[in-house]
């Protein structure tokens, strides 16, 4: 794919910055991430460089201090040229989210000043191994071992997993505690043991590397998270999720668009052709998804300070709605950018080639399944009384 200019209407200081991380260095890289399946490296490097994985911790605590929609927009600018590169970022910064908001013991505040000082990349181990991918309950159980904690997990996946300097894990507050009755804690190297237990061989999102791995590692008391991870989800972690990693389904859609836009401006000039028509109509889905993402990300900006409303029925259906839409947005740019560069874009070795994009695209589809999505909000559309 030809490089790409960064879009005239893009005036955000994050964003262009993460546009030069992209087109300079996670672009180049792009393809040899994809083919080997392999973590990539050197945009992380260039993340930790100009210090992004600190973006969203406060300027007090030694961070960027970066609001989330800022972050949105630099997630579509490195998605543009690298998916898997935009959602290692995406997936690390809804950590730091998580701990700016809720990580009030003195050890997790110190472990937010690491991050911002030594650019710590933290990685998550939710899911766990015959739940089905479900977060909200766990198996495992924080355990007393030694006179300390312990944590044993079978974990479905960890992103990045190798290469996390940390990483935030659920688990039951005891051994007697329901499934449901979650806590979150932080497993450290190198105390931390990762054993893999399966791969990630994917047709897209190939350089996430989120390989199955059992999970062991003892707990500092100072870093379990006061509140249930039930008020942590509720209380602004699932939100921003869904925002940051919508975020490179949009990313996702821009580059297949603009790939397409490029194969149409390299024909010779003459009428207008059923490619420069279909080219209009996919700039109106890109449109649409850019909206879906833009009014996701001001209502949550503007009702964040009323905890009812961020915790609301209404808020989570929509931001559901959110990444069913864009994550389908994506799939559907991609297939249309395939119909208007025909057999150059099917091609793997041509400058329209949609090959990566076609399949990181519906990766977007499966991670989280909008099927599950759509379930969890039929279950509260029962209940409500009106829409």
């Amino acid at each position: 794919m030809d490089s790409l200019s960064c879009p005239a209407h893009s005036s955000a200081e994050l964003e262009r910055l993460a546009w030069r991380i992209g087109a300079e260095v996670a672009a180049p890289a792009a393809g040899d991430v994809d083919q080997r399946a392999r973590f990539p490296l050197e945009a992380v490097a260039a993340m930790r460089k100009e210090r992004l994985l600190a973006a969203l911790i406060p300027k007090a605590d030694g961070g960027l201090g970066f609001t989330v929609q800022e972050m949105v927009g630099a997630l579509r600018a490195i998605a543009t040229h690298c998916p898997s590169s935009a959602l290692v970022l995406a997936m690390h910064s809804v950590e730091v989210d998580t701990l700016v908001r809720h990580g009030t013991t003195p050890g997790l505040r110190a472990l937010l000043e690491e991050v911002a000082t030594s650019q710590l990349l933290i990685g998550n181990a939710s899911s766990e191994v015959g739940l089905g991918g479900a977060a909200g309950r766990s198996r495992c159980a924080l355990e007393q071992h030694d006179g300390g904690l312990f944590l044993d997990k079978q974990v479905l996946a960890i992103s990045y997993g190798e290469y996390a300097d940390a990483v935030v894990a659920t688990c039951r507050r005891t051994p007697d505690s329901a499934e449901t009755d979650q806590i979150l804690v932080v497993c450290r190297r190198p105390a931390m043991r990762l054993t893999a237990t399966s791969t990630w061989n994917t047709s897209g999102l190939r350089g996430t590397c989120s390989h199955g791995y059992h999970l062991q590692s003892p707990v500092e008391a100072d870093l379990v998270f006061p509140a249930p991870f039930a008020t942590i989800a509720g209380r602004g972690a699932a939100q921003v999720r869904q925002l940051l990693l919508s975020a490179v389904w949009v990313g996702i859609a821009e580059a297949a668009v603009a790939t397409a836009h490029q194969h149409v401006l390299r024909r010779a000039p003459g009428p207008l052709v059923l490619d420069t028509t279909r080219l209009a109509e996919l700039v109106g889905l890109l449109n649409k998804s850019r909206s879906l993402l833009q009014s996701a990300c001001h209502w949550f900006e503007r009702v964040e300070p009323d905890r009812e409303a961020v915790e609301s029925a209404g808020m989570m259906i929509a931001l559901r709605n959110l990444k069913v839409g864009t994550s389908r947005l994506a799939a559907e740019a991609a297939t249309g950018a395939l119909a208007i560069c025909g057999i150059e874009g099917y091609r793997r070795d041509s400058r329209s080639s949609l090959d990566r994009i076609i399949r990181d695209a519906h990766g977007g589809l499966v991670m989280v399944s909008n099927d599950r999505h759509l379930e969890e909000s039929a279950a509260v559309l029962r209940a409500w009384k009106a829409i």
